[in-house]
């Protein structure tokens, strides 16, 4: 017996001992065990004794055929000495001596006798090798249920059997073109397919092995509770799994070692990267539980439920892991099998009952669409328990699902229709863009939402919620490009078209059909409304809608998931090189290979090409065009103010009474006429917009009303007449009116006048001068022309 021999003997007797006698109870079977294996003993004992008669009566036959072949040769010896002896004619051959008759019987004879003991010494070597095999199966057969370790005993003879025959490769036929492609059933294979025949008795015993102890183990499990909550309170129940597990163990382990074997022999009984074979067994049980659950009509089988027969999976590992942890590990460490962890492995063993499922209900789920959505979701959290709780660390089975192309379309998809439907059924809605909340909800500086503004928030940030859970960084792109993105540019185009047909209608004809054909919106002032507030609540209503996606997008672009997308477009960026902008990435999104997967989903932390791309983001482009659009209702807004202001601001302007010396000195504290009615609809028209746009933009809506009314004042009134006493003072309370946030001037105009229009007065000094009168946006020259239309003052000047 060779050294590895005697360690595989060692090994065997030490299994045999560990899973029979782990407890003290178990040495009272001891008795039971030794009339077992004597009664096998004994009948092996038997069937060699017929084997070596038989073999015996064999060997006589072919002394006895080799004896007479023996005695013919020496016959045939001494006929040729005669015949040559006899010759004296040398020309005559000696075979032509005589008829030859005799000398060819002999031969003849000869080469029969000669090809019969061939055959009979080949058959010989076959009938050898096919009562080794039989004895072998035979001994197996019998120890199945009876002897563990005399089933593992034979199931290593059948393989001994099978390296001999294997290397040798004694495949001759018995007679040329004789031998079948098969054997009968009906009696023994011909010679050419003796191996064949060995390698199909070697599976046959493997698989009836392997189904025996499967079973016992089987059977034991089930007494302790599996796959339920598990009761080790019974010492025989677990002996008998010890028992079974040992056993299966050591089949595993032949089957291992006999790998080169086998493999050389082209026969595949085990993987070598097979986890341990008592586990897969053991994950059967489970398997069984789970087809009940999963592939039957009960309510834990709907498709559009996955956390329903998911729960039922880690339901059932709560149950086992304990018993896995501890009992089995034991079993496993006790055994010279790869060293593994049992609950890691049996989780790995467990995962194609969910995947099965995943693989059943596919079809369902491309028609369900969204429902994918929900089964990603559910799976992450699945998946999560698994790791955080029971710390399994093999791959992936929600990878796997998203790697299916066809599927992940159809919720791309899904997400995409399911987005443009709730857009457009809000859209074409009564008055999308009126405002939900009222004023005093929110700040001044809160952006208030529309219902379209609302919605659309709504739609994108319950896809990112859906895709957030997927690991890869390019499949949440390609939904943030085809689901998400289009609805942000469907809302800029359908703004963008609003715009263009407010900017199509005159202001004057807004002011002639009044509030009739203007959107409507929540105020809180009391006063005369004037036309044009119900047309700024429409300007700003697309304002706020505008501004409150902006700042949605604003804080999407700086939280987790969008910062890990857009380093994720950095990166790939950088490894593709210094021409490509990663704001670009949308551009063959649709085309992505796996070698973008790679780049995107497994950076190699390229260094960035541009440190701008740091400040940048993913909702970068879109917040700039947000902010673009923002601005242009910011400025038709001003523009529309403005405009009708100065539109009736127009008698004002015509008025031709400046110059008179004559006026009303009941006057002078009163505004001219001609803003009696512009004024308190200017003031309830500012009132209202600042209720309807932030504090900042507001004052910038002020400032350039301020600088339009400046620009008119000037302009059109100072300049262009010319001003008593009494005139100058009435067009001063005008302006003070008009523009209450202007300075004061400290100074009159006979103390600064006479400097400003001095000729030998520098431009320096006149520049100021003017400053410290807080006179910052007129020229020296329009200052001076603006002193020269005081026709009183010039009067002065001149005496």
């Amino acid at each position: 017996m060779t050294n590895i021999e005697a360690d595989v003997a060692h090994e065997a007797v030490q299994q045999f001992l560990d899973g029979h006698f782990a407890t003290l109870e178990s040495l009272e079977l001891i008795e039971d065990l030794l009339n077992d294996e004597e009664s096998t003993h004994a009948q092996l004992e038997r069937d060699l004794e017929n084997a070596s008669s038989t073999t015996e009566a064999l060997r006589d036959e072919a002394i006895g055929i080799t004896q007479t072949l023996h005695d013919k040769s020496l016959a045939l010896i001494d006929l040729h000495s005669e015949v040559v002896g006899a010759s004296t004619d040398e020309s005559v051959s000696a075979w032509q001596f005589r008829d030859g008759t005799e000398t060819m019987d002999l031969v003849a004879d000869l080469a029969a006798k000669l090809e019969s003991y061939g055959k009979l010494s080949r058959a010989k070597t076959y009938i050898d090798a096919l009562l080794a095999v039989e004895q072998a199966k035979q001994s197996a057969r019998q120890s199945l249920s009876k002897s563990p370790q005399g089933m593992l005993s034979a199931y290593r003879m059948l393989i001994d059997i099978l390296a001999a025959h294997c290397s040798s490769g004694s495949t001759e036929p018995l007679t040329s073109g004789s031998a079948t492609s098969d054997y009968s059933a009906d009696g023994p294979p011909q010679p050419s397919n003796l191996l064949e025949y060995i390698k199909q008795s070697v599976q046959e015993i493997w698989s009836e092995a392997n189904k025996a102890a499967a079973s016992a183990q089987s059977e034991s499990l089930s007494k302790l509770g599996w796959p339920a909550k598990m009761d080790l309170s019974s010492a025989a129940a677990v002996g008998a799994f010890d028992s079974s597990f040992s056993t299966l163990a050591g089949l595993d382990l032949i089957t291992r070692a006999a790998s080169d074997v086998l493999a050389r022999c082209g026969l595949s009984l085990r993987a070598d990267d097979a986890p341990p074979l008592p586990l897969e067994h053991m994950a059967g049980a489970v398997d069984i539980r789970m087809r009940y659950h999963f592939e039957s009509a009960r309510t834990t089988s709907r498709a559009d439920k996955p956390e329903w027969w998911l729960s039922q999976v880690l339901g059932m590992l709560r149950n086992i892991v304990p018993f896995l942890e501890s009992h089995v590990q034991r079993l496993v460490d006790g055994t010279t099998l790869p060293q593994v962890d049992a609950r890691n492995v049996f989780i790995c063993l467990v995962l194609p009952v969910v995947q099965r499922k995943l693989a059943h209900d596919r079809a369902e789920y491309i028609r369900g669409g969204l429902v994918i959505a929900h089964v990603v979701h559910e799976l992450a959290d699945f998946e999560h328990t698994l790791r955080d709780v029971f710390f399994y660390d093999g791959p992936s089975v929600l990878g796997q699902l998203l790697a299916d192309y066809d599927l992940f379309t159809a919720w791309v998809e899904a997400e995409r229709a399911n987005a443009v439907e709730s857009y457009m059924q809000t859209i074409a809605e009564p008055n999308p863009f009126e405002l939900i909340y009222d004023d005093d909800m929110l700040g001044a500086d809160d952006a208030k939402p529309s219902r379209l503004a609302e919605k659309v928030v709504l739609v994108l940030e319950d896809i990112a919620e859906r895709y957030a859970v997927v690991p890869s960084c390019m499949r949440r792109l390609q939904l943030l490009s085809t689901a998400q993105f289009p609805i942000l540019i469907a809302l800029v185009e359908d703004i963008e078209g609003e715009i263009d047909e407010f900017s199509r209608i005159s202001l004057a004809f807004i002011r002639d059909t009044g509030i009739a054909n203007a959107a409507t919106t929540k105020t809180t002032t009391a006063a005369p409304q004037s036309p044009l507030v119900s047309q700024l609540a429409r300007l700003t209503s697309w304002y706020q809608t505008i501004w409150y996606v902006e700042e949605a997008a604003d804080d999407w672009n700086n939280s987790t998931n969008y910062v890990d997308l857009w380093a994720a477009v950095c990166q790939r960026a950088a490894a593709l090189g210094r021409s490509t902008d990663p704001r670009d990435w949308r551009m063959d999104c649709d085309e992505w290979s796996d070698a973008d997967r790679v780049l995107l989903d497994e950076p190699a932390n390229q260094p960035l090409v541009n440190d701008d791309w740091l400040d940048g983001g993913i909702w970068e482009r879109s917040i700039g065009t947000l902010r673009e659009l923002k601005q242009r209702v910011l400025d038709l807004i001003s523009r529309a103010i403005n405009k009708d202001v100065v539109g009736q601001l127009r008698a004002y302007r015509k008025k031709s009474t400046w110059a008179a010396e004559d006026i009303d000195a009941s006057a002078d504290t009163n505004i001219s006429i001609e803003l009696s009615g512009l004024l308190p609809e200017l003031s309830s028209v500012l009132k209202s917009l600042e209720t309807m746009v932030p504090s900042r933009a507001f004052s910038l809506l002020l400032r350039r009303l301020e600088a339009e009314l400046d620009t008119f004042l000037v302009e059109r009134v100072a300049l262009a007449h010319s001003f008593s006493q009494s005139g100058g003072q009435q067009f001063a309370r005008d302006v003070d009116a008009l523009t209450p946030a202007a300075n004061d001037i400290p100074l009159s105009l006979d103390e600064w006048g006479p400097t400003v229009t001095s000729p030998d007065a520098s431009d320096r000094e006149t520049e100021l001068l003017l400053k410290k009168l807080g006179i910052s946006r007129l020229s020296v020259k329009e200052v001076r022309s603006l002193v020269a239309h005081r026709i009183d003052f010039d009067r002065k000047v001149a005496v």
